[in-house]
C-alpha cells in the first residue's frame, strides 16, 4: 500500500529543461563542461556536439535535458 501512495505523489510532467554551462576543458575524446548552479559536471564525446568550430575552454554552452525516470517496477 506504501508504494501505490508513494508512486502517486510522484506523478509529474517530464519536460525538457535549459540548462547553461561553460567548457572547461577541450580533449581528443570530446569536452568538460561545468555545469551552472552547482548542477556538477557533464563530459561528452565529440558525437554528443553540435557546433561547425572546435570549441575552446571559457565558452558557453546550453542544452535540455529531462529528469531520469526508471523503467523496471520492482514489484
Amino acid at each position: 500500500m506504501k508504494d501505490v501512495l508513494w508512486k502517486e505523489k510522484l506523478e509529474f510532467k517530464n519536460e525538457p529543461r535549459t540548462y547553461t554551462g561553460t567548457i572547461t576543458e577541450v580533449n581528443d575524446t570530446g569536452v568538460v563542461i561545468q555545469l551552472t548552479g552547482r548542477l556538477g559536471v557533464l563530459k561528452l564525446p565529440w558525437r554528443e556536439i553540435i557546433t561547425s568550430h572546435r570549441p575552446d575552454v571559457g565558452e558557453k554552452v546550453i542544452f535540455k535535458m529531462n529528469y531520469v525516470e526508471l523503467l523496471s517496477d520492482h514489484s
